[in-house]
């Protein structure tokens, strides 16, 4: 259909599923948010489960986060829930605390901002950022009682479903009717399997370009295409991307990484050209070659794994696979202080996404041991002093992974390698002593749990009797 006449969604009557028509079943929903939805639906509230858990239920996944929608404004929610805790200054959401950790957010109805309320919504948002990025000492003392800015106009569950991203985020369930209302499209999105943007493209992108990021994970996550107009407004709009708030571009980085579908999002990024933008000139390192980018995706596959094991691994372990292919050959070159040297390159990278410093040292450190690790096997010389080292644990993964594709189990499976590849064999050769070792407390080159070298007993220095004095005069 010619966009010139193509109608206006935000005109016509929303989509409503009933009970019948869909496949969500309220024993899919997790028991606490069912609680959040009755006791509002049971106080005269309209109570939506909203966003990506629709998506996924009627898609027959288990969602992550149950995210809840209301006419409730925030102070009443507040007075309904006594483990209701109100966050933000400008919109203020709700998160409801449960046992175990869990928190179910609760958010009022809202219409799309307008020009006025989104400059301010920017500038609360860049004040966010620089106080994240800002050190101890440079953050700003908090006023307390300080009251919240001019509030975002509360709006219509139809304005607020238009406000969001992306039609297949944009679907709600009803408690009270046990329906799905769609007032955007997404449920045919959902049956042709495309992600859309809500609106024209390119104005959506140029209102928050953060949005192409999202438009690309989700499209990953359920293995959607992106409809043609989405598609086409991104290559136009991906520079805008490179201005965004490193913070904020850190924050979704890391959601992807710790999703459990790292690989498919990075596979589909570097098919449109967004990993140079984010990860700088390393990132254009795997734009360019395909063989640093099939490492990366390898190491990814393997986060995913233990996530979807239920695992977590660490930030150390997560960001040093997430740069081990670029840092090999920095490493490689690298003389004297080869942490530092690594840091340094790093930083000349400019990525977009402002990773902390305090994971960045973490990450360089730990892969400074993995470089050590590997040559140890092959040269079967390994300085073990360096177990004492607080990085060394998560060296001894990533150096598993990377000589055998796993992890490997235990505290210490690069000692357990070490040990299955050359205590059979000849005995490993002393290191020399370097400027890292603890020159004070040599250590045998076997690692604990397989035979060492048999220690010279030292003996005790003769204890000198005293001089015999003469008689006294």
């Amino acid at each position: 259909m010619d966009d010139s006449i193509r109608p206006d969604p935000a005109l016509q009557g929303p989509v409503i599923l009933d009970r019948s028509r869909h496949s969500i079943s309220r024993r899919d929903i997790d028991p606490d948010a069912l609680k959040v939805l009755y006791r509002l639906s049971g106080h005269g509230f309209i109570a939506y489960l909203v966003g990506g858990a629709v998506r996924d239920l009627l898609l027959g996944r288990h969602p992550v986060d149950f995210d809840i929608s209301t006419d409730a404004h925030p102070n009443q929610i507040k007075k309904l829930f006594r483990n209701a805790f109100l966050i933000g200054r400008r919109f203020r959401l709700a998160h409801i605390h449960f046992q175990g950790g869990k928190v179910i957010e609760v958010a009022t109805f809202r219409r799309k901002p307008d020009e006025e309320e989104l400059e301010a919504e920017r500038a609360e948002r860049e004040e966010a950022d620089k106080a994240a990025e800002a050190t101890p000492e440079q953050k700003p003392i908090p006023i307390p009682g300080r009251p919240p800015l001019k509030p975002i106009a509360f709006g219509t569950p139809q304005e607020d479903a238009f406000r969001r991203d992306i039609t297949i985020n944009a679907l709600f369930y009803d408690i009270s009717t046990y329906s799905v209302i769609d007032y955007v499209g997404g449920i045919e999105d959902l049956r042709l399997g495309r992600v859309r943007v809500i609106g024209e493209p390119g104005e959506r992108f140029t209102e928050d370009p953060v949005r192409i990021w999202r438009v690309i994970r989700h499209a990953s996550r359920v293995d959607f295409t992106i409809e043609e107009r989405t598609e086409q407004a991104i290559p136009a709009h991906l520079p805008l991307l490179a201005k965004a708030s490193g913070a904020r571009l850190f924050e979704e980085l890391n959601k992807d990484l710790k999703s459990g579908a790292a690989r498919p999002f990075f596979k589909l990024a570097r098919r449109h050209s967004l990993l140079p933008i984010i990860l700088g000139q390393f990132g254009e390192f795997y734009q360019r070659s395909d063989e640093a980018f099939g490492r990366l995706t390898e190491s990814l596959a393997a986060v995913d794994a233990a996530i979807a094991r239920g695992g977590s691994p660490s930030a150390d372990i997560v960001y040093s696979l997430l740069i081990w292919p670029w840092a090999r050959t920095v490493l490689a070159g690298a003389e004297g202080d080869k942490p530092k040297a690594l840091y340094a390159a790093f930083r000349e990278t400019k990525p977009a996404a402002t990773i902390p410093k305090g994971i960045l040292l973490d990450a360089v450190h730990t892969l400074a041991l993995v470089e050590i690790m590997l040559e140890a096997l092959s040269t079967g010389r390994m300085r073990w002093g360096l177990r004492k080292r607080a990085h060394y644990p998560g060296a001894s993964k990533i150096c598993s992974f990377l000589v055998q594709g796993a992890f490997g189990g235990g505290e210490d499976p690069f000692a357990r390698i070490f040990n299955a590849r050359f205590a059979a064999g000849r005995e490993p050769e002393a290191a020399p002593e370097e400027a890292m070792d603890d020159s004070r407390h040599p250590e045998p080159d076997q690692a604990p749990g397989g035979p060492a070298h048999r220690r010279r007993r030292r003996r005790r220095p003769r204890r000198r009797r005293p001089a015999p004095q003469g008689p006294a005069t």
